[in-house]
């Protein structure tokens, strides 16, 4: 039987019988009680994996080390006292002309792969690019239509706001030039409403579609039917506080790669083009007479805190984190924070991981029942290569504008504002959330079958990444079984699952060219990233 066939062979065995019952053990009864748990979970081995699995883009040895010794909570602290790690693209990348210097877009295309890479990869600052990545993942800007700068600028933007107020947060994205294009914000003027962005702010970005209680469930009327947040003269009325905008000093001529001027916030320049009237927005007045920045002020701080916003928002946080599906104690805990902070990030990305239910599986064969999230394809390729112990993109030996990513889900390549997921989907025939499950499709599981045998091939290329190469060569060396030992260490807190151990070992034993390099140990990891036991933090 060739290395496919059996790839899949083991596949369909693990997702049919399952990986064990290391995670299937008894359920939580914690009653909203905040006590206790926490301080009682050991910061062993298993329980620091598993929290990086939450609180990063994957655990490395570097990292679980740094958590065993400090534990969660201090952990949590120090990296929320570290400076922002920033994008800097070099100033011949940021201006020049799309059609005619393709050189120049090709470098460019290199700095923004290898950059990205870099930074969840290789950042100290780990928890706030987890959740920087969950915050884009929400309030989308794409590549398909803003330029590789523009979007940079926008990460840059999302680092330095993760731990801030979530209003000042909105307040940035609604000035960031790249966001000002990408959901034409830029055109919106008092002559011309472009209610694009009004309307996103809205349903995407803050407050929903359908009005929440703090636990996440609808709120209905008399005969059951979901209550609206907002209605259309909401859409009009706000996107009438947003006009006037535009790209800073939109007199100066630039070039195509930075045609909307993306390192500067946008400006109120053509004040004439502000509605300076008096606005109605979710039952709350705008009074006339503001400029252009006190109607964002006043829009931002309507949404901020209306009913909505808390539970909406932590909702998309949590499920980012720790949880596709979060039961509505949990939900309410943390929505609680945010109301009573007024979306105070830094605590509320704290609450998320300190709650009970996120800590109660620390222990082995110890879970909150249907608690967890399925990987998403980019979180999963980010979890291989950072338990590989790289610093950085690893990148391709023949072309370095190649790096080793997954190729179903790359940042800010989102083919809509509504991402590559949607946050309500369900598991079919079920009611469980599950929006990372929309990507599990027939290429998404192809593509693993051969993408780290693909990614790991090379050890120049892992040695330039500053990747851990000689641990994983002296653990095949040693044996089999060795070498999956050290792969449970690494991708499955020390507790892979026997039935998963056995069968990486029994597919492999005629693998050709086992012995040459990490052939053997990316063999194995291809056939380990097709099963449930790796593709789902729980």
């Amino acid at each position: 039987m060739n290395r496919t066939l059996t790839s899949m062979c083991v596949a369909v065995a693990m997702l049919l019988y399952g990986c064990g019952g290391r995670d299937e053990a008894g359920t939580a009864n914690l009653n909203g009680q905040v006590g206790g748990v926490v301080a009682s979970m050991p910061v062993n081995h298993y329980a620091a994996s598993r929290f990086l699995e939450q609180s990063s883009m994957g655990p490395s040895p570097a990292s679980v080390a740094q958590v065993r010794a400090q534990g969660p909570e201090a952990w949590i602290a120090s990296q929320m006292r570290l400076p922002p790690t920033l994008i800097v693209t070099p100033a011949n990348l940021v201006e020049y002309d799309l059609n005619l210097d393709r050189p120049a877009g090709d470098r460019m295309a290199e700095h923004y792969a290898v950059s990205l890479n870099n930074l969840m990869i290789g950042a100290e600052d780990q928890l706030r690019v987890r959740t920087s990545w969950v915050l884009s993942n929400f309030l989308v800007v794409s590549v398909r239509k803003v330029q590789q700068f523009g979007a940079l600028e926008y990460m840059n933007i999302l680092q330095t706001n993760a731990f801030g107020q979530f209003g000042d947060l909105l307040k940035a994205v609604s000035r960031n030039a790249a966001m000002g294009f990408y959901l034409d914000n830029g055109q919106n003027r008092r002559t011309q409403l472009n209610e694009n962005y009004g309307r996103e702010l809205m349903q995407l970005f803050s407050v929903g579609l359908v009005q929440l209680n703090m636990n996440g469930s609808i709120k209905k009327d008399a005969s059951g039917k979901a209550l609206e947040t907002y209605t259309q003269k909401d859409v009009i009325e706000a996107t009438r506080a947003l006009t006037g905008w535009n790209n800073a000093e939109p007199n100066v001529r630039r070039l195509s790669s930075n045609g909307f001027n993306y390192a500067k916030p946008m400006a109120a320049d053509f004040a004439d083009q502000h509605d300076t009237g008096s606005k109605t927005v979710l039952g709350k007045t705008i009074p006339a007479g503001q400029t252009a920045a006190q109607d964002l002020d006043s829009l931002i701080e309507i949404l901020v805190t209306h009913p909505n916003a808390a539970p909406f928002v932590s909702l998309r946080l949590i499920q980012g984190m720790t949880t596709s599906d979060p039961s509505p104690a949990y939900l309410e805990r943390v929505a609680t924070v945010f109301k009573d902070t007024k979306g105070n990030l830094a605590k509320v990305v704290t609450a998320i991981l300190m709650d009970p239910e996120a800590r109660y599986g620390d222990v082995p064969g110890r879970s909150v029942k249907g608690f967890g999230r399925i990987k998403e394809p980019f979180m999963l390729t980010m979890n291989v290569i950072r338990g590989l112990g790289c610093k950085g993109a690893v990148r391709d030996a023949n072309n370095s504008r190649n790096v080793w990513q997954n190729n179903q889900q790359k940042p800010f390549e989102a083919y809509t504002v509504f991402n590559f997921y949607p946050p309500n989907h369900r598991t079919q025939g079920t009611n469980v959330l599950a929006p990372e499950q929309k990507m599990l499709n027939s290429s998404e599981f192809n593509s693993r079958m051969y993408s780290n045998s693909g990614g790991m091939q090379n050890e120049t290329m892992l040695s330039d990444a500053g990747c851990d190469v000689a641990t994983f060569k002296a653990a095949t060396a040693v044996s089999d079984e060795a070498l999956v030992e050290l792969l449970s260490q690494r991708y499955f807190r020390g507790a892979m699952p026997a039935v998963l151990a056995k069968s990486l070992i029994e597919a492999n034993k005629s693998l050709w060219q086992r012995e040459q390099g990490l052939v053997l140990a990316a063999s194995m990891m291809d056939m380990a990233s097709l099963t449930p036991a790796f593709g789902v933090s729980k």
